[in-house]
């Protein structure tokens, strides 16, 4: 399936569809977390993850940010990124990293710990997903030790890859290797869905709608 397309696919389809289906292709562990959440309510996300991993610092390391720069290098158009935390209290991410994630074609970020600069961010339309916001800066905190590798971020295993999709319900990652079935079976149950809702507003007994479909 081209990127593109699949991009475009799933862009119009909602987190609790894919969650639904990837349950029952057994992978029940797709959602990041209740706690992981947009800047604000309209922000979607979409893309193979580009993952990064920080570890808690008590000083400013001998060469700031030097992995996090190479790491920056590798990112793809199209991309998500994806970064493990090395806290909950000091913000990795902030408005020159959103900036310079864009100028490399990414099309989003999804972090368990904390973002700062958020008007800033909110201002360029960059969508990021996070634990929440903190001015305190990351220097001397958390600093990034590797990129590319699998990592888990909030309550998901992230590999390379993977594609993650978010909205205003929280950020999910679908396994490469699923991917394209979820995405049709995402289709066939919005569908189907859709033919329920129809049923029950037509005045439809709930119990027989859900007879008839299997969907509720």
């Amino acid at each position: 399936m081209d990127r593109e397309d699949l991009a475009g696919r799933l862009g119009r389809l909602h987190t609790a569809l894919l969650c639904d289906v990837l349950d029952g292709l057994g992978f029940r562990d797709s959602a990041l977390g209740v706690d992981i959440r947009p800047m604000e309510g309209g922000q979607r996300l979409v893309g193979p993850a580009f993952t990064m991993r920080c570890e808690p610092m008590e000083r400013p390391a001998a060469e700031p940010y030097s992995h996090l720069l190479a790491a920056f290098r590798d990112i793809t158009p199209g991309a998500v990124v994806v970064m493990r935390c090395g806290d909950r209290i000091s913000a990795m991410w902030g408005e020159l990293l959103s900036a310079a994630a864009r100028v490399r074609g990414a099309t989003g970020a999804v972090m368990d710990g904390a973002v700062r600069d958020v008007e800033q961010i909110l201002e360029m339309g960059f969508p990021v997903f996070s634990r929440g916001f903190s001015p305190l800066d990351s220097s001397g905190r958390q600093e990034v030790v590797e990129h590319g590798r699998p990592v888990r971020c909030g309550e998901a295993l992230v590999n390379p890859g993977d594609w993650i999709v978010g909205d205003v319900m929280g950020a999910v990652v679908i396994p490469r290797d699923l991917v394209a079935a979820a995405t049709e079976a995402a289709e066939a149950k919005d569908a189907g869905e859709s033919r329920v809702r129809d049923e029950i507003l037509r005045g439809d007994d709930i119990g027989e709608v859900f007879a008839r479909h299997g969907i509720l």
